[in-house]
């Protein structure tokens, strides 16, 4: 392994203390034009890089952030919020620690022990459940922002999404083209995220005087299999309806799927939406109906939220809940009427 370029290297070669070198690179006051631009020079050209973390111990202070999430890829939402959050991060010279705990508890954890090892100054969590006691445990007394909506109100830092109102818009959209035999497709590991969709769902269907249909099947972790799960499950039963919402929009696409493969239409025979607002509007057969969740924006403001416990100290307390958007597209139609 080469050995890095450090502060004595380039003092060795401008004949000058490694404390000069190092305010001549700090641009202080008390060093000559000429010396720091000699002083630049050399440690351009023999690659030198400053060891923000030793500096960083020396002032006492930290520029990283941790961030858990329960996975990352295109069939996640949080892809969205990691590009926001070190986006942010880096235009405010701050740098972010990833962790994906592959929806596992004790990785998640053991994620949360190391950051606080490295010395992050806050931990952006997105728990796999809404225990978060394993995460409090090993995060002492480090700052937690928890994100999503799986976390309870007792938590004083949270940005959280609002899953009940994905359940009204979901229905209002979908009652509005004449549904009435309306199902919820939702999956396990059951946690707050599920039972607010499940529970703003069936809160409207009843305000409407319509009858909830609920099918839980298969698991987060291949939602799309799920979503074909549920759909053959529905068969099954004879309960298929005229409209499904299903809790992501890879169990959407799975239920689609299915239903296409046994000579179903959508949204002829039956309308399917989703919810995320993943990345399906860059493909545009597909046209997905789903729910909008300002992932963005949630990112935004979880690097804000960072920046205030860093700098300023713990304010008593911070919540914030976002909305989702109806965005429609194909997928969605008015309800056939016999003959």
């Amino acid at each position: 392994m080469l050995n890095r370029p450090t502060l004595k290297t380039i003092a060795k070669q401008a004949g000058l203390s490694h404390v000069a070198v190092s305010k001549a690179l700090r641009d202080a006051p008390d060093i000559s034009k000429a010396t720091k631009e000699r002083v630049k020079k050399i440690a351009e050209e023999v690659g030198y890089t400053p060891n923000l973390a030793a500096r960083n111990l020396y002032l006492q202070r930290t520029t990283t952030i941790g961030m858990v999430v329960p996975a990352m890829g295109d069939s996640t939402a949080y892809d969205l919020v990691f590009n926001e959050v070190s986006a942010a991060a880096a235009e405010l010279g701050l740098c972010v620690m990833l962790g994906s705990s592959h929806r596992d508890l004790q990785l998640e954890e053991r994620h949360c022990r190391m950051m606080v090892g490295n010395q992050v100054g806050v931990l952006i969590v997105a728990p796999c459940s809404s225990d978060v006691t394993r995460i409090k445990a090993a995060c002492g007394p480090t700052p937690v922002i928890y994100i999503g909506g799986k976390t309870g109100p007792g938590e004083p830092y949270a940005l959280l999404c609002d899953y009940r109102h994905s359940g009204a818009l979901a229905v209002e959209h979908l009652a509005g083209l004449g549904h009435e035999r309306i199902a919820l497709l939702t999956y396990g590991p059951e946690n707050l995220t599920v039972l607010q969709k499940e529970e703003g769902f069936t809160q409207a269907m009843e305000a409407r005087g319509l009858i909830p249909q609920i099918v839980r099947t298969g698991s987060a972790a291949n939602a799309m299999q799920a979503g074909m799960d549920g759909v053959a499950l529905l068969l099954e039963r004879g309960e298929l309806p005229t409209a499904l919402w299903c809790a992501s929009d890879y169990m959407a696409i799975g239920a689609m799927n299915a239903l296409r493969l046994r000579g179903l239409s959508v949204p002829g025979d039956v309308s399917v939406m989703g919810h995320d607002d993943l990345y399906f509007d860059l493909y545009p057969d597909i046209g997905l109906t789903t729910l909008h969740t300002p992932m963005t924006e949630l990112g935004k403001a979880a690097i804000e939220l960072a920046v205030t416990l860093m700098e300023r100290g713990e304010p008593p307390q911070l919540r914030r809940s976002f909305q989702p958007d109806l965005v429609v597209r194909e997928s969605t139609g008015p309800l056939r009427r016999p003959g």
